[in-house]
Parts: C-alpha cells; sequence; structure tokens
C-alpha cells in the first residue's frame, strides 16, 4: 500500500498532468462549436471526442508503468525491500496498484470534465453512456499497465513502452484473426494476447447517447440494461487478465539477478 500511494502520489505532482486534463476537456467542450462543420452531429462529435481524448490518456497513463521499476533499479531508491523475498512481490503489485490509481485518476478526471461540457453545452447529458465507455476504457487501460509491469521485469523502460504499443495495436486487431485462419495455433494466440475487442463498443454507445438524448431514457432502457451486462463482463476480463499478468511479473522479478 505504501508503493502504491507513494508511485501515484509521486505522478499527481507533476503540474503538467493537470494542464494536460485540463487541455482535454476543453477540446471535449470545443466540440459544441462546430455545428456547422458536423453537420448538425456536434453531440456525437462531442460524445466521440471524450472516449477518444480518454483512450488516449489511459494509454499514456499506462505507459507509466513501464518506467516505474526500472527507475526505481536504476536509482536503486528500493534497494532494502527488495533484498527480502517477500518484498519483491509487494514492489510489484505495489506499482501495479499505483499507475491502477493513476489511471482511474486520470480517466475519471476527463469523463467528469466531459459530462460537465455537455451539460453546459446543450442542458442534458448521456452520463450512462459516457461511464460505460469510460469504465471499458479504465479497464484496457489496466491491462496495459500490467503488461508495462510485467515487460519492464525484463526489458528496459523503452524496451517496454513499445511491447505495450504493440499490445495495444494487436489487442484491437487480434479478434479477426481466427476468422481469417480458422485453427488450432490461431485460435491459441487469440486466447493469450488481450482481446480489446471485448472492451470496445464505443461506436455502439456513441448511437446509446444519441437516443437518450433525443429520445428519452425510457425507450433506451433496454438497451442501456444490455451495454450494462456488457461492461461487467467487460471489466471482469480486463480485471483478469490485469491479475494475471501482474502475477506473472511477480514470478519472474523474485527470480531476477538484481545487483
Amino acid at each position: 500500500l505504501t508503493i502504491a500511494q507513494s508511485t501515484f502520489y509521486r505522478v499527481a505532482r507533476l503540474k503538467s498532468l493537470y494542464l494536460i486534463l485540463v487541455i482535454c476537456v476543453l477540446d471535449v467542450a470545443a466540440m459544441s462549436f462546430y455545428h456547422d462543420l458536423s453537420l448538425g452531429m456536434e453531440k456525437e462529435l462531442m460524445f466521440d471526442c471524450a472516449l477518444a481524448l480518454t483512450m488516449i490518456v489511459g494509454l499514456i497513463s499506462a505507459m507509466i508503468a513501464a518506467f516505474e521499476i526500472p527507475r526505481e533499479l536504476r536509482e536503486k531508491t528500493a534497494q532494502f525491500i527488495l533484498s527480502k523475498p517477500t518484498g519483491r512481490s509487494a514492489f510489484v503489485w505495489g506499482k501495479f496498484f499505483g499507475v491502477s490509481a493513476v489511471v482511474v485518476f486520470n480517466t475519471a478526471f476527463i469523463l467528469c470534465g466531459s459530462i460537465i461540457a455537455f451539460r453546459l453545452s446543450f442542458g442534458e447529458t448521456p452520463w450512462v453512456p459516457l461511464l460505460q465507455g469510460g469504465v471499458l476504457i479504465a479497464a484496457e487501460a489496466l491491462v496495459l499497465a500490467a503488461i508495462g509491469v510485467l515487460l519492464s521485469t525484463f526489458l528496459t523502460d523503452t524496451l517496454a513502452v513499445i511491447g505495450q504499443i504493440v499490445f495495444f495495436a494487436i489487442g484491437h486487431s487480434i479478434y479477426m484473426l481466427p476468422h481469417t485462419m480458422d485453427n488450432a495455433l490461431t485460435r491459441a494466440v487469440a486466447n493469450i494476447f488481450p482481446n480489446f475487442h471485448h472492451l470496445d463498443i464505443k461506436t455502439e454507445l456513441s448511437h446509446l447517447a444519441l437516443q437518450a438524448m433525443d429520445a428519452g431514457a425510457v425507450s433506451v432502457a433496454a438497451d442501456l440494461e444490455l451495454s450494462n451486462t456488457f461492461v461487467g463482463m467487460g471489466v471482469a476480463y480486463g480485471g483478469a487478465y490485469a491479475l494475471f499478468a501482474t502475477g506473472l511479473a511477480v514470478l519472474l522479478f523474485s527470480r531476477k539477478d538484481i545487483q
């Protein structure tokens, strides 16, 4: 817990972080001025922009995980706890939970700012679809953070970040592999790599948000219930994968020869 808190507070003290988050929220709010250019679809544009920026912020936040362990090893600031066998597992879990807190905080900041921007611009807010999309994005970012922790146990921070980007790209396209080459190998690869297609319903949520704002919440109640089920399954999938990747990182790091 102490390691997680120190990791979170160290990142939270960066003033540039809040500047980036505020700029992202202002970008979302600016979409309301594009009525003519968007052909009257400024609501959908704002919704898509909110989730897109939340995704970018979540991805960047997850990349912090790739730098934490290599930085500590270079600076030798955690030698005491790393000298104990049980200390290594606590160190890795602490880093993961600390970065996870950063991911949740940053995505929540963008979502709350987007909800306020919707309310001020249109007098109404599709807050349920926004929160559903934000929760799935946070789950995806947590998976990437866990992968970053895992890769950083045996790679340099630069290579770990590159690995995260590779996993991100593969994760969003892996679902097509069994459809193009259906055999035991492709199915195994599809099960090993994180399948972010399970966490991606941004297009469906965008249509749902417009229906909720234009037709009222009652007419889309069934769709909201269905999307809630999907979100719950997606969070369970992302959480299980993140815990598995972090557990594997603990196993590898416990056997790592630290000078």
